[in-house]
């Protein structure tokens, strides 16, 4: 029996599609999703186009798979979010944690095309849900809450992964508590949300 290898058995391929996206995530990390291309992963990877391509049709299947591995990465930094109480208090705090921490892939997922997350959606209604049975709140006042905290929450992300060193995580704690509690009261005492509109100072109000 000879040592050799066999000719006729496939050769396995040096570049995986786990080793290209891992890649294409470094380079957002670092650079930016305007940094993404295939030269550029190529000059990472020290190869040509051709492990690339051999593994994916084009850039946006990769892209795609990038998108997919970031969420997976967004989801294990949310992993246990339900087990704290509030529940949404302690996503909010971990993904302006994330804005801060990781702020090109926070750009990617939340800041590029899509809008809101799906992951970040799933896991804010999880949460609400625990919101829903810690406070006594039916389900359309969970939801209430729901829409009214997200752009804030999102406006808040937005803040802290262009100027991070402007907001101290007490200063973001305490807000957040204040949004929440406001939120709660209004729910409590039932009354009605009125919308203003503006309207030129000295004309008398519509009625």
């Amino acid at each position: 029996c000879s040592d050799d290898q066999d000719d006729t058995m496939p050769r396995q391929a040096r570049f995986t599609k786990e080793m290209i996206c891992g890649v294409a995530i470094d380079i957002i990390r670092e650079e930016g999703s305007a940094a993404l291309s295939s030269r550029n992963i190529c000059s990472k990877m020290g190869c040509s186009v051709s492990p690339i391509f051999r593994e994916y049709a084009n850039m946006d299947e990769l892209a795609a798979d990038v998108r997919r591995a970031v969420e997976l990465r967004f989801g294990e930094y949310m992993a246990g979010v339900t087990d704290f109480e509030p529940a949404f208090k302690e996503m909010a705090v971990r993904m302006v944690r994330f804005s801060r921490d990781e702020p090109n892939l926070f750009h990617f997922l939340f800041l590029e095309s899509r809008g809101r997350d799906g992951v970040a959606d799933d896991i804010a209604r999880a949460c609400l849900r625990q919101t829903e049975r810690s406070f006594n709140l039916a389900p359309e006042q969970a939801e209430f809450i729901y829409f009214q905290l997200w752009p804030f929450l999102c406006g808040i992300t937005l803040l802290c992964n262009k100027d991070p060193e402007v907001y101290s995580d007490s200063y973001i704690s305490r807000l957040l508590s204040v949004q929440f509690q406001a939120l709660l009261m209004l729910l409590k005492s039932g009354r009605k949300v009125i919308d203003v509109e503006p309207e030129p100072v000295g004309r008398p109000r519509q009625e």
